[in-house]
């Protein structure tokens, strides 16, 4: 009877035991993969015909952590997309999403800790239909800035006006000047004078309005990018003023220096640069392909 009592008490307690399931693994691609459709998809979503700063995959999380320039694996202090996230620029502070709390920042620095791993196969291949819908009332009214920030942000969209004033002005200049270097002229040609001045009164401000424009959010999909055009457009400016005034100086003297001849060369090599990486933020590097 002793066998038979011990099978009884196993069969007991392997029945009585209760079996508990198993958590589910925490996966980080998941997690921060619904903090980007929440803030994030609404201005980023690849739905979007015009998604911001031409950066619309915010969901593909494998091609977010394949940009060098946003991400870089196991490293969030050198990853620019949590830079942004930390200094509280993304979202920009006029975003109809909301700021990031605390924990969803946490998630998404963990997610670049872990590598920047995908969403697992079970997460959601979609977006929620109405992202309004999952933002409380109370969030959207208290992103509304104030009138000071929404002014400043307005302007800052002048700058895709204003730019071409200085670019073809100072292409205008060069022009003048390569002629009387052909025609083997040293008297300061006026023209030149007059575009150089003109370019350079237009180049300051378009170099502020572009760092207002930035504010925005523009160009957040390529902020390497974004950096060297910002700092280039602003070097640019600043050179074109000094050439200017390097050009008033060969005036009053009556004669062109080979100096001003260099600061107006290198001063088109700028301006030409930092209009081509402007043009890339924009329209993208495939904008000519035929």
């Amino acid at each position: 009877m002793n066998w038979k009592m011990s099978a009884a008490v196993v069969l007991v307690m392997i029945v009585g035991v209760p079996v508990t399931a198993a958590e589910p693994v925490q996966h980080s691609g998941d997690d921060v993969r619904a903090v980007f459709a929440v803030k994030c998809a609404g201005c980023h979503g690849a739905d979007l015909a015009k998604p911001k700063g031409r950066f619309g995959y915010v969901l593909d999380l494998r091609r977010v952590a394949g940009n060098p320039e946003m991400v870089i694996p196991s490293r969030p202090t050198e990853s620019e997309l949590w830079v942004l996230v930390q200094r509280d620029e993304m979202p920009p502070a006029d975003s109809p999403y909301g700021p990031l709390t605390p924990e969803q920042k946490d998630v998404v620095r963990a997610w670049i800790a872990d590598g920047a791993p995908d969403a697992s196969s079970t997460a959601p291949d979609t977006m929620p239909a109405t992202l309004s819908e999952s933002i409380p009332p109370i969030i959207l009214e208290r992103t509304h800035l104030p009138s000071a920030e929404r002014l400043f942000r307005w302007v800052g969209k002048f700058h895709l006006l204003l730019l071409h004033f200085p670019i073809a002005l100072v292409l205008v200049a060069a022009f003048g000047e390569a002629r009387a270097i052909w025609q083997r002229n040293p008297i300061p040609s006026e023209a030149v004078r007059y575009c150089l001045w003109l370019g350079a009164m237009a180049a300051i401000p378009t170099a502020i309005l572009g760092w207002l424009f930035a504010t925005a959010g523009n160009g957040a999909g390529s902020p390497q990018l974004l950096m060297a055009h910002r700092w280039l457009g602003t070097t640019a400016a600043v050179w074109l003023v000094v050439t200017a005034v390097g050009a008033q100086r060969d005036a009053y003297f009556g004669t062109r220096s080979l100096g001003v001849r260099f600061l107006l060369a290198f001063g088109v090599l700028l301006t030409m640069l930092t209009a081509h990486l402007g043009g890339l933020l924009d329209r993208g590097a495939d904008f000519f392909d035929f």
